[in-house]
């Protein structure tokens, strides 16, 4: 709380000297859009890379990334109920490997392995990029599924500006957002600020406690608070630096089961989190690095506990302390006009101290992380573009074996953006903190993840005097898992780590994207289908009844569509999504609590309008718009159809 506390007034400090100093005067500009076309990197040639459409992002303002990522990729976001755990699989993986990127740092709990997409507002992102599968090995190891990278971008419009959103809905929902932003040619400020509440007491029909009948969420309110400061200085033309520092807290409710029938339970999780980036980038000539450093620190605090006849009776009562250090240094060089050499070198540190109470159990440990990277990627033919990559990584005084990765693209047909790539990789992922060290069950030995994945695509896109934009891609992979980690019922009576799976990962990706402009009206469309087909291929045990089958929670098929219009400031969305049946069990039996499909949709009606020469828009959405009973999670309630009015002021 105390390095929280100090962030918040280092943010506020930063921001009031520039704009004391500065001279602000009261002005509003309307621009038009401008639309600003550049051809790929030699570098990013042959990588399956997903950039989610920056209208977009600005559009989910007041979303968390999981709700970014469910509604506009192929990423399938486990939510455990609204403001509750959400988790991501990436191709049909685990939630540990996705690896997930802010502003350099990797911000994956080096305790859990994973994040929590449901603590990341949107409001803190201006961009996000998805590295499918083995194009993933460019940021670092790990992500057997893929990458996540979120990032902030400078704004240099010189002056000052400011937007304020505040929207109020069901079940007591209540956000607030701030950014101030101030800026001259050398220095820019940008300070955000959101607070998030809600009761979340919907009420939703209980299948599972024998009744059938409609009940209120209990013990489900939550509270969340955050502030970000982006600094940039431009040391000259070719020198950027910036700082960005992010806080933010979170105490929520977490509400018991839809079949839980014991007594009444108190149970609650804290999060703090402190993340500072620090950055150095250079451009010179034929050559451009970058130089990062980072502090995470992060506050976990758990608790369960029952109220019975004879008292309290605490379950857990965990406290988990993560503090780590980032150093990363990566340059592209281009010694020849169709040869670009990329290299990084990267150092990081994490320090994890655990204590459960009721258990009195816990565990102090480290780890240090060692990394270096060597690509060249090369232009042959106008046509034709090749990549390879060499990682080598050094973990807990051990090398992990070598993990190559090569790829190419070919300009199917001349001058008509056509284009076909493909890549192989391997890749490892190590174990958490909590696989390796966890009391009891954790397991010292573990082996790390081991992975081999193969991408092909076909991407298209067609331009006609910026009114008519079409992008789309058709791609397909494969991944083959070795060791992959699992935690069962030991002969000790608890649970215990083991690399005892074989899983093998196979899917489809389509995507398709059009923007029409026609006289005064603006149309979008944006869809994306992921067929996906994960299965355990390696026996676990004579009984093991999980071979061939497709692993829990992982949909076949998921789908989003989203059209939107505009007309003279009035705009339209209509957003759908679509998410097939889970098994629940390993041996997908479907006599045990298979959960069906579903499809949400969600609408939106929105107006921009100068009011006494200011930006005003005001927004009303339906969420669940045909009120669905659905679970995303077994006999976790998720809410029905529910109101947002959103209202933002720009000065």
């Amino acid at each position: 709380m105390i390095e929280l506390k100090l962030a918040y007034c280092l943010c506020l400090i930063l921001f009031s000297t520039l704009i004391y100093g500065q001279g602000i005067t009261d002005s509003t500009f309307i621009l038009n859009q401008v639309e600003i076309n550049a051809q790929r990197s030699i570098n990013e040639r042959g990588l399956n890379i997903t950039k989610i459409d920056s209208l977009i992002v600005r559009k989910s303002a007041n979303s968390s990334l999981s709700e970014l990522l469910s509604k506009h990729s192929p990423v399938f976001i486990k939510s455990y109920g609204q403001g509750s755990l959400a988790t991501a699989s990436f191709r049909g993986t685990a939630a540990s490997h996705t690896q997930v990127e802010w502003n350099g740092i990797n911000i994956n709990n080096p305790m859990l392995g994973q994040v929590d997409f449901s603590l990341i507002p949107v409001y803190f992102i201006d961009e996000v990029l998805l590295f499918h599968g083995g194009s993933s090995l460019q940021k670092g190891s790990g992500a057997l599924g893929g990458s996540v990278i979120v990032n902030s971008e400078p704004d240099w419009k010189n002056g000052f500006n400011a937007d304020l959103i505040q929207t109020v809905g069901s079940f007591g929902t209540y956000q607030s957002y701030v950014k101030l932003k101030a800026s001259n040619n050398k220095i820019l400020y940008d300070l955000r600020l959101f607070h998030e509440q809600s009761k979340n007491n919907f009420q939703f029909y209980n299948n599972a406690n024998g009744l059938f009948n409609h009940v209120n969420q209990q013990n489900a309110d939550y509270i969340k608070i955050g502030a970000l400061l982006n600094t940039y200085y431009r040391l000259g033309k070719n020198n950027l630096i910036s700082v960005n520092i992010w806080g933010q807290t979170a105490s929520r409710n977490l509400p018991p089961i839809m079949s839980y029938e014991g007594t009444n339970r108190d149970e609650y999780q804290e999060d703090y989190e402190l993340r500072i980036s620090g950055k150095w980038k250079l451009y010179k000539n034929k050559f451009k690095s970058e130089l990062n450093s980072g502090y995470s620190k992060t506050n976990l605090n758990y608790f369960l506990a029952h109220n019975t006849p004879l008292g309290i009776f605490v379950n857990y009562d965990s406290k988990s302390n993560t503090q780590s250090i980032y150093n990363k240094y990566s340059f592209d060089y281009k010694p020849f006009k169709k040869t670009i050499i990329t290299g990084m070198a990267n150092f990081n540190y994490h320090k994890i101290h655990i204590y459960e109470a009721g258990q009195q159990t816990g565990y102090d440990k480290t780890r240090a992380e060692t990394g270096l990277k060597v690509s060249v990627h090369r232009e042959f033919f106008n046509r034709l573009t090749a990549y390879g990559l060499v990682y080598s990584e050094f973990v807990d005084n051990r090398f992990t074996p070598i993990m190559p990765s090569v790829g190419l693209e070919y300009e199917v047909l001349k001058d008509q953006n056509v284009y076909l790539k493909t890549n192989f990789t391997r890749n490892y992922h190590q174990p958490s903190l909590n696989d390796l060290y966890w009391q009891p069950g954790g397991n010292d030995k573990l082996k790390p993840e081991q992975g081999y994945t193969g991408d092909i695509a076909l991407d298209y896109s067609f331009k006609k005097n910026s009114v008519f934009v079409v992008n789309t891609s058709l791609g397909g992979y494969m991944s083959y898992i070795n060791d992959w980690i699992i935690w069962r019922p030991g002969e000790y009576r608890f649970w215990q780590a083991e690399n005892i799976k074989t899983v093998f990962a196979r899917g489809i990706e389509v995507t398709l994207s059009g923007r029409v402009l026609v006289s005064e009206f603006n149309f979008e469309l944006f869809t994306n289908y992921t067929f996906t087909k994960t299965t355990n291929e390696g026996e676990i045990s004579p009984e093991d009844n999980s071979v061939g089958k497709q692993l829990m929670y992982i949909p076949l098929h998921k789908a989003n569509l989203m059209f939107s219009a505009g007309y003279k400031g009035f705009k339209f969305s209509y957003n759908l999504a679509l998410n097939g049946e889970r098994y629940t069990t390993s041996s997908n039996e479907i006599t045990r609590h298979v959960l069906p499909k579903y499809s949400l949709h969600d609408i939106y009606f929105g107006k921009e309008m100068l009011v006494f020469g200011k930006s005003l828009e005001v927004q009303f959405r339906i969420n669940n718009l045909f009120n669905l009973d659905y679970q995303a999670i077994l006999w976790r309630a998720m809410p029905g159809r529910n109101y947002k009015i959103f209202v933002k002021i720009s000065v």
